[in-house]
């Protein structure tokens, strides 16, 4: 794919798809009406499988998964993507309904530029949409502390006047939890794909990865490592049995593609180090 030749217009029928399916009105552009398709976004989680598969059924082209593959391995597999091909199909759905809004790249704890996001500008005021992070509602955008509440925290939207970036934090029985910042300035396509390209051989695609968001709480995986939110109980600790098995009983995800995962994972991982990228210590 030529990057700088890329035209969301293509992908209008992922939209319409994505409309259908839910049944989501055309009605007048409003906040509320942007909030509804976040709502039912958010029904797509958060996973590294299809990218790991995607990334091992091709070394040699740039295996971006375009949002007419992500409804479709939805609608056969429950999957749903990472950051970047969520961001973009999010984006596609709004643009079909001519929302203005544009990609911002985001550092967090794993490195710069490792989340990305949409900025919606709306009736002179701005939000933040979220779909990697499964926010469910536009969190505006401002000079002041905004919060959102949801089901099992709040997310809390500061901002620095010095360094000109905010930051998103999590916050749980009163603990506050830095997640992510970014400088609210638009992201240029062809350098969201080159970030895009790059995170394909970064540190968290040596493992598993999933996470979903809906009312009735949050499920969180990765590896062995399963933590539950909801109804007030929290559950968080390791699990013995096969991750195609917890994942299937949380996630609806076929176990036989876990299995091809975590197959490819490891032909991934020992790719990688024959490239010469940052591998887990015990590939050998």
């Amino acid at each position: 794919m030529k990057h700088q030749k890329f035209l969301i217009s293509e992908y209008f029928n992922a939209a319409e798809q994505f409309l259908r399916i839910h049944n989501i009105s055309h009605e007048k552009n409003s906040i509320f009406h942007v909030s509804e398709i976040l709502r039912y976004f958010s029904l797509l989680p958060y996973e590294n499988i299809s990218k790991i598969l995607r990334l091992n059924s091709d070394f040699n082209n740039s295996p971006f998964r375009m949002p007419g593959e992500i409804i479709e391995d939805f609608n056969k597999y429950n999957l749903g993507g990472t950051c970047f091909s969520l961001t973009l199909y999010l984006k596609t759905i709004l643009e079909y309904f001519n929302y203005q809004n544009y990609i911002v790249m985001a550092d967090m704890n794993s490195g710069k530029n490792t989340h990305c996001a949409l900025i919606l500008v709306f009736n002179n005021q701005q939000y933040l949409l979220d779909p990697g992070y499964l926010l469910q509602e536009p969190l505006l955008i401002s000079d002041k502390p905004e919060k959102l509440i949801t089901p099992t925290n709040s997310i809390l939207l500061d901002y620095d006047l010095e360094t000109e970036r905010h930051s998103l934090s999590t916050i749980k029985n009163g603990n506050v939890v830095w997640r992510y910042s970014f400088q609210n300035r638009a992201t240029e396509m062809e350098t969201f794909f080159m970030h895009w390209e790059n995170s394909f051989h970064w540190m968290t695609m040596h493992g598993i990865c999933m996470s979903k968001k809906n009312q009735e709480g949050f499920i969180y995986l990765h590896n062995n490592y399963l933590k539950k939110e909801g109804s007030g109980i929290t559950h968080k600790g390791k699990f013995k049995e096969e991750i195609s098995v917890i994942a299937e009983q949380y996630f609806n995800i076929p176990d036989q593609i876990i299995r091809n995962a975590q197959k490819a994972l490891l032909e991934n991982l020992h790719y990688d180090k024959e490239l010469g990228y940052k591998v887990p210590k015990w590939i050998k």
